[in-house]
């Protein structure tokens, strides 16, 4: 074992603890840890932080006498257990623990590893439990936990719900002086790799956002306020309507959260008169996206008829009238103008490549709904495009609508908070994609509840990580930018992830002694860690007699 000095591309030089061993009779080496970047008396610096638990010796004589056998995941469990905290998360496990005076296990502890599980490597129940647990820096986490243990928790999560949303949501309201009146609301769907139905409630064959016809489903309703921090979720059948989602939504929200003032924001997929109709009977408010293509002719040439517009400048205008008894207001934008003919002109250049490569017409050609509308399909084997359409499809362009029974904004604030939606959407790319919601592999009720209860808690660690990290306009810091071929962009939470599930805990074995030191942190995690408050961790973590 020896320290080896590399050079990487950026330039900088580093010390790595190196050792070699034999394998199919070569000499190979294999790195055990980075003890950082060169420097003017580096060695003597780790020497003298290691000296403070051992006699004074230095870096290269300890060396010959270090024993290394395993290194642990440390990064992650650092800022998520900050984050645990400040969020409530862990005073409302808590408060659900006083609750459940005979448990047998550390059901904080167990809720914890499994929340970090969802950062690190999201995976099934048993696989946490077989690969990950023992992987992760044990002073964190308990290594002797039980699978049943895990599945326990899910249980106990699903029975308190109600009272873990509505803790946090006051331990917030509490601590960040929040005041919620306006709600983002929207809804998926989540699959299973399963096509049966008979073991609960919950898993049904529905209408898939995914197209996964093929499998049963759960239907998400997801609540953020507007910065996008989740307040909570509506678990339904998967073969729910989702206009009946909303039946009593404004009254449950109400009394959950004693929210007096109730604006319902939502997109287009979920408007329909009826749905507007539960919202209102319960006194709330609402802002809708408007399908303006479901309203008669005659109010389409209104509403796409930019002569009757106000301009705000040359690249934005707005026309406000009614319908039935509530405001109607239709935006106009150059920058979406734009985007909607480049989308337009994409599926017409596909479009149109089909028509030359296919010798005959199939199925899937004729019922792809982003062809359909641009096509006329005349007899069995006959395709060509339709110019008419495509010229009214045109005229839409940059067009949009919302409805209303708000009467106290102006217009263009309540376009303002239409527009916030789009955080909302960034949840279920997260929810689904980052911490891998589904497929889910749970088979009861409660276990779905569970699981998705859990998936919510990282979440709302992830969502309120985001916010801070846009607030401190903080930069993703990379080669490529640096040499400037791509430019500057924000720091995000997935990168600064990735970076810190590189950060491992090694205990050192040293004559008598177990020294815990950590590898170094990369310059994205420790953007991240001193975002939330957090002080670089020393390079030393702990000791232990042996």
């Amino acid at each position: 074992m020896y320290i080896k000095i590399t050079k990487n591309q950026r330039g900088y030089t580093y010390y790595h603890l190196v050792e070699a061993y034999r394998e199919d009779g070569k000499v190979k080496q294999r790195t055990l840890m980075s003890l950082g970047r060169v420097e003017e008396n580096k060695l003597e610096q780790l020497s003298e932080a290691i000296s403070k638990h051992l006699e004074t010796v230095s870096i290269l004589s300890l060396s010959k006498e270090i024993d290394i056998a395993d290194t642990y995941i440390l990064g992650p469990l650092l800022v998520l257990e900050r984050m645990v905290e400040a969020m409530g998360i862990k005073a409302a496990l808590q408060n659900v623990l006083s609750q459940h005076k005979k448990l047998h296990f550390d059901f904080e502890k167990v809720v914890f590893t499994q929340l970090c599980s969802r950062f690190i490597k999201p995976v099934s129940k048993l696989s946490l439990y077989d690969n990950w647990v023992g992987r992760m820096y044990p002073e964190m986490i308990d290594h002797q936990v039980d699978l049943q243990h895990i599945y326990r928790s899910l249980d106990i999560l699903a029975d308190h719900k109600e009272e873990i949303e509505k803790f946090i949501y006051q331990w917030k309201k509490d601590l960040f002086t929040i005041n919620v009146d306006v709600v983002l609301y929207d809804l998926t769907t989540l699959r299973f790799e399963s096509t049966r139905e008979d073991l609960g409630e919950l898993r049904r064959f529905g209408y898939s956002k995914e197209m996964r016809t093929d499998c049963t489903q759960v239907v998400l309703g997801l609540l953020t306020d507007t910065d996008g921090i989740p307040l909570c979720f509506e678990i339904h059948p998967g073969n729910t309507f989702e206009g009946k989602t909303l039946q009593g939504i404004v009254e449950k929200m109400r009394g959950k959260f004693l929210i007096r003032r109730f604006i319902f924001i939502a997109d287009r997929g979920l408007f329909s008169f009826e749905n507007l109709d539960h919202i209102r009977a319960d006194k709330g408010e609402f802002i809708v996206g408007l399908k303006m293509g479901s309203m008669s002719r005659l109010r389409q040439e209104e509403y796409f008829d930019l002569s009757k517009f106000m301009w705000i400048n040359e690249k934005l205008a707005f026309y406000e009238t009614t319908l039935n008894e509530d405001r109607c207001i239709i935006t106009w934008s150059k920058s979406r103008s734009d985007r909607d003919r480049k989308a337009r002109e994409d599926i017409l250049e596909k479009i149109t490549q089909k028509l030359a490569e296919e010798k005959k017409l199939t199925k899937k050609f004729i019922t792809n709904r982003s062809y359909k509308k641009y096509l006329r399909i005349e007899g069995k084997d006959h395709c060509e495009l339709n110019h008419r359409a495509i010229a009214e499809e045109a005229k839409k362009d940059g067009f949009f609508g919302i409805i209303t029974n708000v009467g106290s904004m102006e217009a263009s604030e309540i376009v303002t908070h239409y527009k916030q939606l789009w955080k909302i959407e960034d949840a279920f790319g997260e929810i689904k994609g980052t911490l891998k919601t589904r497929p889910m592999f749970h088979w009861t009720d409660k276990r779905i509840i569970g699981h998705l209860m859990m998936c919510f808690l990282a979440y709302l660690c992830e969502a309120q990580l985001t916010k801070l990290l846009r607030e401190s306009a903080g930069n993703l810091e990379k080669k490529s930018i640096e040499n400037k071929i791509i430019r500057t962009r924000e720091l995000t939470v997935v990168q600064a992830m990735d970076e810190l599930n590189r950060v491992m805990a090694i205990p050192v074995k040293v004559r008598k002694q177990t020294i815990w030191v950590r590898t170094d942190i990369p310059p994205n995690a420790q953007n991240l860690i001193k975002t939330i408050g957090m002080r670089i961790p020393p390079k030393i973590l702990r000791k232990t007699e042996m």
